[in-house]
């Protein structure tokens, strides 16, 4: 079962509140800290590093000693204190067996965690390990050792400070049959590079898999064919490339349901070649990317390719960034517009919405969620007309000196997609002049939305320009208006 951030924090939230209600009960009627429960201390401990149980009660008594010495007390180590140093090594070789995780984010430490031990199968309850940038000298055979580990279901490097031998490190950890979730983040400038097609039927039990920066559309798919028990993925690159991508083979994930990426610099004729080598049944689809091809904005070229690779979709989250620099800002959107608004997308409830952001502007599909100035629907309301009239404009960055821009560039490159029908300027102390210009260039415009509004002169505003903002005559047909703040200054 999988759980949103939210849902964890509630569930954390939840166990803290018994835990205090518990604490709570027992206080009531105990006057020192030895009458409370082995239980109870169980349970505070479950929220502290390990070394900060050590030090705090190891030497108390024999009672604590018992308790820390217990198989029901697992150990959070955290490899980042010098102080706690030798505390570490001391629970890594006399508590070796009640060790949970282990997290070490630094390279310092990292040295001294590597050359202090090497594991083996004592380590019988170690279910995380996050180490950092090593050598590979040290790091090589220190993954070795990992297989000795019975319970490791989760492991992370950060490979962030060098070149590491990556084609070692893969080879390595995709032998690991007990692996269920693993993240490996590097340097831009650390690529995967020949990593051989699985023709030896090598397979393992990851589930959950987070690369970033060091794969290309190439080496993920290679990847893949490794996981056939993969049901989450998260991939990123900035600088992503694929080359001969057509020759690589379709590749069977049938339990794929979440599918994440994060990259630059691939046309969408190379995602759609992609996405068609991954035979999976794939539910939730999110796509970020930025790349001069406005075929992204294509809705029909996205309806076809749900349709025929992505007939299981239920979740799609589009999120396409143009770049307004080195004249970019001059290339629009040249299709028919308004296809986000057809009934492929209604009945699916994915809607479009625009963001100006600094620099650029962002293109987003994403599912249907309530505005501020739409009424509680019940089920049987038909959603087709608000669909319909759902597509929001977002000015996140703007300067009452360029409101030129906002309508000459922002608005002209949203309108060449669609028609605006809601507007939100989420900047504080918004010049009101320049409400007037920017409302009248949205004709179809239903709402606005303001953070606040400034009745103030903006510094270095032109006087031409105020004269031209109160000579004309406002055009829209807003209906509905919400205002967070109205600041006089």
């Amino acid at each position: 079962m999988e759980f949103s951030k939210s849902d964890m924090k509630q569930f954390n939230n939840e166990k803290i509140k018994k835990l205090e209600c518990k604490f709570k009960q027992q206080t009531l009627s105990k006057t020192t800290i030895e009458d409370f429960s082995n239980e109870l201390f169980f349970q505070i401990f479950d929220y502290l590093d390990g070394c900060e149980i050590y030090y705090g009660f190891m030497d108390l008594n024999k009672r604590f000693q018992q308790l820390l010495n217990s198989s029901l007390l697992l150990f959070k180590i955290n490899f980042d204190n010098k102080f706690f140093m030798n505390i570490c090594k001391q629970i890594m070789t006399l508590n070796k067996h009640q060790i949970f995780s282990i997290n070490s984010c630094k390279p310092l430490s990292m040295n001294r965690f590597f050359s202090s031990f090497s594991f083996d199968s004592s380590f019988k309850q170690l279910e995380s390990l996050v180490l950092y940038e090593s050598q590979s000298n040290i790091l090589i055979p220190f993954l070795n050792n990992l297989s000795y580990l019975p319970r490791l279901f989760s492991l992370t490097l950060y490979l962030l400070e060098g070149l590491t031998n990556l084609v070692d490190i893969y080879k390595i950890i995709l032998k690991l049959s007990m692996l269920k979730y693993l993240v490996i983040i590097t340097k831009d400038s650390n690529l995967l590079n020949s990593l051989s097609i699985n023709i030896d039927q090598q397979f393992n039990n990851i589930t959950h898999l987070y690369i970033k920066n060091h794969c290309s559309f190439n080496d993920i798919l290679i990847l893949m064919s490794y996981t056939p028990q993969l049901h989450h993925i998260c991939y990123s690159n900035m600088n992503c490339i694929a080359t001969n991508i057509k020759n690589i083979s379709p590749i069977k994930l049938s339990k794929l349901k979440r599918f994440f990426l994060c990259i630059n610099g691939i046309k969408f004729d190379t995602f759609e070649i992609f996405l068609s080598k991954i035979d999976s049944k794939i539910e939730i689809l999110s796509f970020t990317t930025r790349y001069e091809d406005m075929t992204y904005l294509d809705a029909n070229r996205w309806q076809s390719l749900i349709l025929n690779k992505l007939s299981y979709l239920k979740i799609f989250d589009l999120n396409y960034y143009v770049s307004f620099q080195n004249g970019f800002e001059n290339r629009l959107y040249h299709g028919k517009s308004n296809q986000f608004s057809s009934s492929f997308w209604i009945e699916r409830k994915w809607i479009c919405e625009i963001r100006k952001e600094y620099g650029g502007i962002m293109y987003l599909i994403h599912p249907y969620k309530t505005r501020w100035d739409e009424l509680i629907l019940d089920e049987t309301v038909n959603f087709s007309p608000v669909m319909t009239k759902s597509t929001q404009l977002i000015l996140n960055d703007i300067c009452a000196k360029q409101w030129r821009n906002i309508i000459h560039v922002t608005i002209r490159h949203a309108l060449a997609l669609a028609e605006i029908y809601h507007l939100t300027i989420s900047v504080e102390k918004v010049f009101f002049g320049i409400l007037i210009p920017i409302l009248n260039s949205l004709p179809k415009l239903c709402s606005l939305k303001l953070h606040s509004l400034s009745f103030g002169d903006p510094e270095g505003m032109n006087p031409k320009d105020n004269k031209f903002f109160f000579s004309m005559k406002p055009k829209s047909k807003i209906t509905k208006v919400y205002l967070e703040r109205m600041d006089t200054d």
